[in-house]
């Protein structure tokens, strides 16, 4: 009776909710296996953001798509293509004397710069920066022994042009050189070409006894005047940090089930099908959990929804199955689809986003029939009701609430790609394993995949998806959620 009830009040009658169990079941372990094989091969080189292999990824969502006779919404293709734009500093380097130092081989740059040739540029010792108010710092270069997140605004704040921070533990610096290398050749990805903020300011990270060198002294020199740094003599230094721009095309895939009664109306389902691509010494990061399974079990959702309306139940609203490029560069792939929505975003009634399904993590060893539900109620008091209801009527999971814990330190809810819905007032639900030991590493392959939990997953989307889709009134926005925090 409490079952009915429920249902009548959701908009759907129980035939119809028996009817999605037959579609929902097409979603097995052996489908997502053979989909997933394919999105996590080596010969798709980790797909990042557009790397050739994140290309291949994009051509086999395409033809999947095709095939299953989904709607090409954008202009008659699959493909929402837009173009992003990175910073290069491979060639910046500083000369002292006839020796050149390149940045990611000898030194690391951390800044912004375009200098039109190399500039000749006088060195000033500051020691710890405790010295520096009745110092003449204009225009100048400075080695200082400060190190960390505020050590060169002080000396910024003075006019300096360039900061050398002097490492004095040289062997922690080696062993985290490659790490540094690996981010400080080229800037985050974004969509304009040159940085809104464009203000020159340049910082390398040295050793010390680089800089001993760059001044012409001795380490022993520059820690014994680190009070006192006028004792050491000034220099000159030879800098060249000429920024080098590159075009990244890239393309979100979108395919397009087109509903009844209630067509204008759209439910996005979502993933991204984009990862990090190959390692520095060339292991490739296949991103099997991340996010290949969630890309599976929005194709698979996609089958079972068109399998359902090939025989005469097809949904009241229409639905978006939406693979975004660019979430491992700051969700820039949803963030330009909601820039630049096919579908208007007032018609569009929910995000359910699938971002990793396919493993278990530590916090859940002794219960593997879990999901992390994230901010099915920040927005609507409705959503969260019709994704337990689903749970609790068709797969059983334990719903996981612990991220949408105001004090998740982690702000996970920040961190996928139904954020750029859910800053436009549109109710979401994120779905997600956790993380592992192999988040983010050459290790997070296929064999590590638990099939049936990742499918059991998958269908616990799909029966909220049904409901979504074909409940008489779309879930009401009767919640606001604080979305002031910048990532």
């Amino acid at each position: 009776m409490i079952a009915v009830f429920m249902l009548v009040g959701f908009g759907l009658s129980a035939k119809q909710s028996d009817v999605s169990v037959k579609y929902a079941n097409t979603i097995t372990e052996s489908d997502m296996k053979a989909k997933l094989t394919v999105l996590a091969s080596d010969e798709f080189g980790g797909r990042e953001t557009g790397t050739e292999g994140q290309k291949k990824a994009a051509r086999f969502l395409e033809d999947f798509y095709k095939n299953l006779g989904l709607i090409a919404p954008v202009n008659g293709t699959y493909r929402q293509k837009f173009n992003l734009y990175q910073s290069d500093w491979s060639e910046v380097y500083v000369k002292m004397g006839r020796k050149k130092l390149m940045n990611g081989k000898d030194i690391i740059f951390r800044g912004n710069a375009n200098m039109a040739k190399e500039q000749k540029i006088e060195l000033v010792y500051v020691g710890d920066g405790s010295a520096i108010a009745d110092m003449d710092l204009e225009g100048k270069a400075v080695v200082t022994t400060a190190t960390g997140r505020n050590a060169s605004g002080p000396l910024f704040e003075k006019g300096v042009k360039a900061v050398f921070e002097a490492r004095e533990d040289e062997e922690r610096f080696a062993q985290g050189f490659a790490r540094f290398a690996r981010s400080t050749g080229k800037s985050r990805m974004r969509f304009n070409e040159v940085p809104e903020n464009d203000q020159e300011r340049m910082v390398f990270y040295v050793t010390l006894s680089q800089a001993a060198k760059m001044l012409k002294t001795s380490n022993e020199q520059l820690i014994a005047a680190k009070a006192s740094p006028a004792d050491v003599k000034a220099g000159t230094i030879r800098v060249n940090a000429k920024r080098k721009i590159h075009t990244v095309d890239t393309e979100n895939m979108l395919a397009f089930l087109e509903g009844t009664d209630k067509k204008d109306e759209i439910l996005v389902v979502s993933s991204h099908f984009d990862h990090i691509g190959i390692n520095a010494n060339g292991e490739i990061n296949n991103g099997a959990d991340d996010d290949g399974s969630g890309t599976t079990g929005v194709m698979e959702i996609a089958e079972a929804f068109v399998q359902a309306a090939k025989e005469g139940h097809r949904p009241r609203r229409s639905i978006l199955f939406l693979n975004v490029t660019g979430e491992e560069k700051g969700l820039m792939g949803s963030a330009y689809y909601s820039d630049n929505p096919v579908y208007p975003l007032a018609n569009t009634v929910n995000n359910l986003n699938i971002d990793m399904i396919g493993r278990v993590d530590p916090a859940h060893e002794n219960d593997r029939d879990y999901v992390y539900v994230i901010g099915s109620e920040k927005l609507s008091s409705h959503l969260k009701v019709i994704s337990e209801f689903a749970n609790i009527t068709y797969t059983n999971l334990n719903l996981d609430y612990k991220f949408d814990d105001p004090k998740d330190k982690m702000r996970i809810y920040y961190r996928s790609d139904h954020y750029n819905f859910a800053k436009h007032g549109i109710p979401i639900i994120f779905y997600f394993n956790g993380t592992h030991a192999d988040y983010h590493r050459p290790t997070d392959t296929i064999d590590k995949i638990e099939w049936d939990v990742m499918a059991k997953r998958a269908r616990l989307v799909f029966h909220t998806a049904w409901i979504l889709a074909n409940r008489e009134a779309r879930t009401p926005v009767d919640r606001t959620d604080d979305m002031s925090y910048n990532r």
